[in-house]
């Protein structure tokens, strides 16, 4: 059905007695005995049986015209919902993110005074080393490398700057915290007090950044076969379970690389009498050729003690 334009209720009825529809009267009576009143009742009586369809159908329509207006309403509130709830979230989420990326500071324990002794500091890149798992040399965990650490943050300001992601933020830090210390020491190259001294405040420090339990154990046992090792008494033998320590610890951190690590506390006796074999043959090395320098040295001054006069006295 077409749409209704206004309300039929408020529709004028027509005059159909009058001149204007006197021609339609006519046309029909026609040839019946129908007067011009009867004609003019039945179209009334058509008109108003019209009008009450037209009314009714408007009814119809301004209820159906209602629920569509109803149901775009709820849509649109249904959509203003949605869209305020997502921004919502958004901002939500924005202040969650923001939250993560401001500083924080732990909390402490009210009452509780500072220890008797202090942990020396290791180097930045010591540490960094550490936090990711890698090999790094025991000196800069020995007295002489966290004074050498200390020495050198009194000139940080001398330092060049670098560029550094830290969590989510990038920062300005001494490119000498990324770099590996000229005065570093190699673990075999180590004294037995530095190794000794050293050890203890590497495994201090892997614990306090959280190493797997398992892999602290390993460690610590590693280190304490080391130190209490029978064969420390022996000519050269700190030199050789230097050199052991610091190979296996080494290899031990490449195979942890490559998924395929060994057990490190386990000690391995053979490797050890080949480390020591190692350290022997060239302390014969050095000895052999530290004598061959002096013979050296002997012949080139007693050469020279030769004047011209004093030939015959040399070469008797």
């Amino acid at each position: 059905m077409a749409r209704i334009a206004s309300d039929p209720a408020f529709d004028i009825q027509p005059d159909f007695s009058s001149p204007t529809f006197e021609g339609l009267r006519v046309r029909i009576i026609g040839g019946t005995q129908t007067t011009h009143e009867e004609v003019a009742t039945e179209l009334i009586t058509a008109w108003q049986l019209d009008r009450d369809l037209r009314v009714t159908a408007w009814k119809r329509q301004v209820d159906e015209d209602a629920e569509l207006a109803a149901d775009a309403a709820r849509v649109a509130r249904e959509q203003a919902n949605q869209e305020r709830l997502r921004l919502e979230h958004e901002a939500e989420m924005e202040l969650r993110e923001a939250e993560k990326k401001k500083p924080k500071i732990n909390d402490f324990q009210t009452g509780t005074a500072v220890g008797d002794t202090l942990t020396p500091r290791p180097s930045q890149y010591a540490i960094h080393k550490l936090k990711s798992f890698e090999y790094v040399e025991l000196w800069y965990f020995s007295p002489d490398g966290c004074k050498t650490t200390a020495d050198d943050a009194k000139t940080s300001a001398e330092d060049t700057f670098g560029l550094a992601k830290v969590d989510d933020f990038v920062a300005l830090k001494p490119v000498a915290s990324f770099k590996a210390s000229r005065k570093a020491v190699q673990d075999h190259n180590l004294e037995w007090r530095q190794f000794d001294l050293a050890k203890n405040s590497f495994l201090l420090h892997i614990n306090k950044l959280k190493w797997p339990e398992k892999h602290q154990r390993a460690l610590t046992m590693f280190f304490m076969n080391i130190v209490a090792h029978p064969y420390r008494s022996e000519h050269f033998g700190e030199q050789a379970l230097l050199l052991y320590a610091a190979r296996v610890r080494r290899d031990w951190h490449d195979t942890l690389v490559l998924n395929n690590a060994f057990d490190i506390s386990i000690f391995n006796l053979t490797l050890l009498k080949n480390m020591s074999e190692e350290v022997w043959n060239r302390a014969r090395h050095e000895s052999l050729t530290e004598v061959s320098s002096s013979k050296i040295v002997a012949l080139s001054n007693s050469a020279s003690d030769c004047t011209p006069h004093h030939t015959s006295t040399c070469f008797q």
